[in-house]
């Protein structure tokens, strides 16, 4: 059975609640999920480049750097699906490879990782792509 703290999820317009900081964020995400203090969050920051941000309120956060800090708290307990929309959008190429090659690791330790994307790059590293076109499946 699945259940909630068994999903992440990543909105395009911030999951992350704006008077506490990342590691708040994700410390909170984490005691929802039963977990307290988990050490893989702080590797998780590290491995989206910003660790050294982890301290920071939202609104002290670039756009790049809200989506990998929601990505972060997604994250936050492990869980058994994430729903991402648009999980690398205002970042660059170097840092949209990094989120991939995050994702990747997760995909392949069992994690099921649905994505909706308008990225090449994004789309390029799924294991299965389905297309929509105005409102319907074309691919």
């Amino acid at each position: 059975m699945l259940r909630a703290r068994n999903i992440g999820m990543l909105f395009q317009s911030s999951n992350l609640i704006e008077t506490l900081t990342v590691r708040e964020n994700a410390a909170l995400m984490q005691q929802f999920g039963g977990r307290r203090n988990h050490p893989a969050i702080e590797r998780t920051l590290d491995a989206l480049g910003i660790s050294e941000r982890a301290d920071a309120l939202p609104s002290q956060l670039s756009g790049g750097e809200l989506v990998r800090a929601g990505l972060a708290v997604a994250l936050a307990n492990d869980p058994r699906v994430i729903l991402a929309d648009e999980p690398t959008g205002e970042v660059d190429s170097v840092t949209e490879q990094r989120v991939l090659d995050l994702l990747r690791e997760h995909a392949e330790r069992g994690l099921a990782i649905i994505v909706v994307t308008h990225s090449d790059a994004v789309a390029g590293a799924a294991d299965r792509v389905v297309t929509l076109l105005d409102g319907q499946v074309s691919a």
